[in-house]
């Protein structure tokens, strides 16, 4: 073979390695961006505003519930979207009622709370607890009075009225002797 042909074929077999990873890294791509888009499109991506129940649900902050005037909504939208709250209305069925609940989570507490002042509301102030939580009794009571909690630290009242091991060790031989002195006289004794 000729030496050019065979760089003719190297030339042929490198473009054609190059085409096949060109299309699998633009496989690859479009794969991704269709996932990415595809997520976009299931979630919500709201962050301020009139949402929905199950967008703010999805949030583990625990729920504030505000009750607010019915002709106050308009100026409260406004100011929501000017703060970031993201909140939902929940209301009665029939609706007769002069209020609407504005519902959102903890996290935007301090800005609700912002808005409720801005509009004349009152702050809601933290009930206070008139005494303070009494402390749980232990089961065992404490101290010396109770003889089987003893710490080993302070000699215990029941030890007090016992005698010391080494006073009940002597004892004890003493009655071992005597009772092998008396096996020995009687077994002498016949």
């Amino acid at each position: 073979m000729d030496v050019s042909a065979e760089a003719a074929d190297l030339v042929v077999k490198e473009g054609i390695q190059a085409t096949e990873s060109a299309v699998k890294l633009a496989g690859a791509g479009l794969k991704n961006v269709a996932a990415l888009l595809l997520a976009l499109q299931r979630q919500d991506n709201k962050v301020v505003g009139k949402t929905s129940a199950k967008r703010l649900a999805r949030d583990p902050a625990p729920a504030v519930v505000i009750p607010l005037k019915r002709e106050d909504m308009g100026k409260f939208k406004k100011l929501a979207k000017e703060y970031g709250i993201l909140y939902f209305l929940a209301q009665k069925k029939g609706g007769s009622t002069g209020y609407v609940n504005i519902v959102s989570n903890q996290n935007y507490a301090a800005q609700l709370n912002a808005v409720m002042e801005a509009m004349g509301y009152p702050i809601p102030k933290r009930a206070q607890e008139s005494e303070a939580p009494k402390k749980v009794r232990p089961r065992a009571q404490q101290g010396k009075s109770s003889p089987e909690h003893w710490s080993g630290l302070t000699p215990s009242p029941a030890m007090d009225a016992k005698e010391s091991v080494r006073v009940r060790l002597e004892g004890l031989r003493a009655m071992s002797r005597q009772a092998h002195a008396k096996k020995q006289t009687k077994t002498r004794g016949r």
